[in-house]
């Protein structure tokens, strides 16, 4: 049996937790402190989970690879996006409950992604450049008023190069970033970027790290406006290398054993901070430090949902055994080791 990447645990704790916080930030994302900080984390916390996701999808030859897509995929995804549109419904009182699959319901846009990312991987690859294609195809998709929210598609195109990169890349190339002088210049650059951000806070939207709307709607309509996208793609590299080089190689207390159940804390999270909307919490953090606090009690839900209790309590809607589902060959060979087919979770 293949040891477990303590690495990966690692890094997943910290993406896990940049989630959380970003989503608590999200009432405040204005502002000289908060609005900075809401950028950073919205520029790297996806485009380094979607790295990840990548990485580990190198087994397109499985034999059972459609049917890891869809057990680890496809059925999670209907099954969340159905109760997460329930729980909508009754929590903000809406007038009318609609299913709509094809209009995936706030953080279930990532598991869509991946169905379709997971799909057309294996054919795509087989094109000369397909990096660089795909990184035209997105630019271009910006100047489209409109591909939006619908099947995802402006996040798809988006978000498919960092995708792209994280399964051309290799271990050996991610230890390279483990040495002290690239630390020291990862610290350095993380600075910088944060600065930038601080710098230019009232003239860039954080949308432009959603990857989900034309450039029009983001008030640029120019003929060079893709290339602010190319500058939010360098820029979103740059600050995921930093942390790739930072994070540590070892195993840590707590820490590396809770990144292993980060798929708990995606899936479960969004109903701990839609019921804090509903009680409109941001209420009562009125200034800089009360927001900061936000951080704690990101750290605290993090922390929280990646237990082993937490785990065990929910196992059975998050990570059912649907080997059942298919007849044919062996049924054990399809079904996924927890948190295999999910390791960017």
């Amino acid at each position: 049996m293949k040891e477990r990447d303590v690495y990966f645990d690692n890094l997943k704790f910290i993406l896990i937790l940049l989630v959380v916080m970003g989503h608590l930030f999200q009432p405040f994302n204005g502002g000289i402190t908060i609005g900075p900080i809401f950028k950073f984390l919205y520029s790297v916390h996806m485009p380094l989970f979607i790295f990840v996701a990548g990485y580990f999808s190198k087994n397109i030859d499985n034999k059972n690879y459609n049917k890891k897509v869809i057990i680890n995929f496809v059925i999670p995804y209907l099954i969340f996006e159905t109760i997460y549109t329930i729980f909508d419904y009754y929590i903000f009182e809406q007038d009318k409950l609609e299913f709509t699959y094809f209009y995936p319901y706030w953080i279930m846009w990532f598991m869509f992604s991946m169905i379709i990312w997971k799909i057309i991987t294996p054919y795509l690859i087989k094109i000369k450049f397909i990096f660089l294609v795909c990184v035209v195809i997105s630019l271009l998709a910006g100047y489209a008023k409109d591909v939006e929210y619908y099947a995802s598609i402006s996040r798809i195109l988006y978000f498919f190069p960092f995708f792209l990169l994280g399964f051309y890349s290799k271990r050996e190339w991610i230890k390279k970033l483990d040495q002290p002088r690239i630390k020291i210049g990862a610290v350095i650059l993380l600075l910088a970027c944060f600065f930038l951000l601080l710098m230019i806070n009232d003239s860039i939207h954080v949308k432009w790290f959603f990857g989900t709307l034309p450039y029009q709607y983001l008030g640029y309509e120019d003929w060079y406006s893709g290339v602010y996208r190319l500058v939010s793609y360098v820029f979103s590299l740059v600050v995921g290398v930093c942390i790739l080089s930072l994070t540590p190689t070892k195993k840590l207390p707590i820490i590396s054993n809770l990144g292993k159940n980060t798929l708990y804390v995606f899936i479960l999270h969004g109903f701990i901070i839609k019921y804090l909307e509903h009680i409109e919490y941001y209420r009562y953090f009125t200034s800089t430090i009360d927001k900061l606090i936000l951080m704690g009690i990101g750290l605290l839900i993090t922390i929280f949902l990646s237990t082993n209790l937490v785990r065990r309590c929910t196992r059975w809607i998050i990570e059912p055994n649907l080997s059942f589902v298919f007849t044919e060959g062996n049924n054990n060979s399809v079904e996924e080791k927890p948190n295999k087919t999910f390791t960017t979770l």
